[in-house]
């Protein structure tokens, strides 16, 4: 173990006067806290000896979603300054009051990836999400925005991502996950803003919250070199995109109607038929109250495994092929987990 080097505080994110081949570690000033000091995020900024694109990577923008912190650290290992070409912005935690809560939100209970683009004077969420973007994000040519599924849920490894824009389609198929889901931009959302502003994202779903799943982090790492080498900003062959997973047009949670103890049954990434039975909700005393069954043929992109249930609880996130207009009229039923 070598020293642990002394981190500068910057104002903002600044690439330019950053020397080419080396690894910059530093933290950026994003809004004061109540003890009038700065919070700040921290950013490991790869700055190769090639001009090339700009490319971010953020994480844990809900502050118990560690999974994405893992892939960035992998990734720091992988990557030598001298052979890049171009800039790699890497944020291991986006939230940092949700992370040292250990909760999704900010420190006011708000989602941060509900409110982007904040404002530059409004609460204190909306002027940290504001500087966020300001500071940091907007340097980027490129972004893969990377979280989990919330409390309580698990997920497979799957992209989010608008399959009819072309950029944000490539970068999705290079990431070859198990699921990609067509979603379009959902205001408020991190990715919503970039996409608006011409930075092509995606959202990188990496499993469960709260830990580190290294096959999935592998996987992902992957997924991100497989892209580095795409725009040609690392050497190597790029492996073809998209050969095993499943491509779904439409997404959508199936939700109780009875309260009391769920079991789900399938497995993430199972293929489930119409009129399957995907879940039990029993009474205390061990009584079905109700047999839950999928309205149709799907692949599994997430559940639920928090066995107490209320009723309305959100059961199992199912990925269709095709999309059906009585689903999307069923109030309730749209999946806003990003």
């Amino acid at each position: 173990m070598g020293d642990v080097l002394i981190i500068k505080t910057k104002d903002e994110l600044d690439l330019s006067i950053l020397e080419k081949g080396e690894v910059h570690r530093c933290h950026i000033h994003i809004a004061d806290n109540s003890l009038g000091v700065p919070w700040r995020i921290p950013a490991i900024v790869i700055k190769g000896v090639s001009d090339g694109p700009v490319f971010g990577v953020t994480a844990a923008v809900h502050g118990d979603e560690l999974n994405g912190i893992s892939t960035i650290f992998k990734l720091i290992d992988e990557i030598d300054p001298k052979k890049l070409k171009g800039t790699l912005v890497l944020i291991p935690i986006s939230n940092v009051p949700g992370y040292l809560r250990n909760q999704r939100y900010f420190s006011d209970n708000v989602d941060l990836n509900r409110i982007m683009p904040g404002k530059e004077s409004g609460t204190s969420s909306q002027i940290y999400a504001y500087n966020f973007l300001h500071k940091i994000v907007k340097k980027f040519n490129y972004l893969l925005d990377l979280h989990t599924a919330s409390h309580g849920r698990v997920n497979s490894l799957y992209i989010r991502a608008d399959l009819e824009n072309e950029e944000t389609r490539t970068l999705a198929y290079l990431q070859n996950p198990q699921i990609i889901v067509q979603k379009y931009d959902t205001d408020g959302t991190l990715r919503a803003w970039a996409n608006e502003n011409g930075i092509p994202t995606i959202t990188v779903e990496i499993g469960n919250p709260n830990a580190f799943q290294h096959q999935l982090i592998d996987e992902t790492l992957e997924g991100i070199l497989n892209t580095l080498r795409h725009y040609e900003m690392i050497e190597g062959e790029v492996k073809d995109m998209i050969t095993d997973g499943v491509v779904c047009d439409h997404s959508y949670w199936i939700y109780s109607k009875k309260g009391g103890i769920v079991d789900v049954l399938p497995k993430l990434a199972d293929k489930v038929k119409k009129g399957q039975v995907i879940a039990y909700v029993y009474d205390v005393f061990g009584q079905v109250k109700e047999e839950i069954v999928a309205d149709r043929a799907g692949v599994v992109i997430g559940k639920n495994v928090r066995p107490n249930c209320e009723a309305g609880t959100r059961i199992l996130h199912l990925g269709v092929s095709i999309i059906e207009p009585e689903t999307e009229d069923i109030p309730g039923h749209e999946d806003y987990s990003e």
